[in-house]
């Protein structure tokens, strides 16, 4: 998650790491000049143009209580083989630190989901 988070930031989206899951709270608010200019001023039009433009299904913020005019959705990044992560995590040694190849072998799909997520944030 923190992976993911990072790349978000980088790309100008502010996020909230949610605790106990596979979950990131993005806020697109500082991109929202730039969302603006392509007709999106809700989390639901924001949600509705990513799946349209990318493929990417991401739970608009109101959803979950927030303000309609607020940027925010809930991205869930559960799109890889638990099991087979798992059991790749099992034969490291101990307190070996996950790298990017070892997240592209395991969590590729996800991973390219944010990069295609953060291209289409920063046409």
């Amino acid at each position: 998650g923190r992976q993911l988070a990072a790349t978000l930031q980088e790309a100008g989206v502010a996020v909230l790491r949610l605790h106990g899951g596979f979950f990131l709270f993005p806020d697109f608010g500082p991109r929202a000049a730039m969302l603006r200019s392509r007709g999106i001023t809700t989390s639901r039009e924001l949600c509705e143009r990513l799946l349209e433009e990318t493929g990417i299904a991401i739970l608009p913020g109101r959803a979950f209580g927030r303000p309609e005019r607020e940027l925010t959705a809930r991205l869930a990044y559960v799109n890889f083989d638990g099991t087979r992560a798992l059991k790749a995590v099992a034969d490291l040694p101990p307190d070996t630190l996950l790298d990017d190849e070892f997240l592209r072998a395991h969590c590729g799909e996800v991973l390219m989901a944010i990069d295609r997520l953060c291209e289409w944030v920063n046409p």
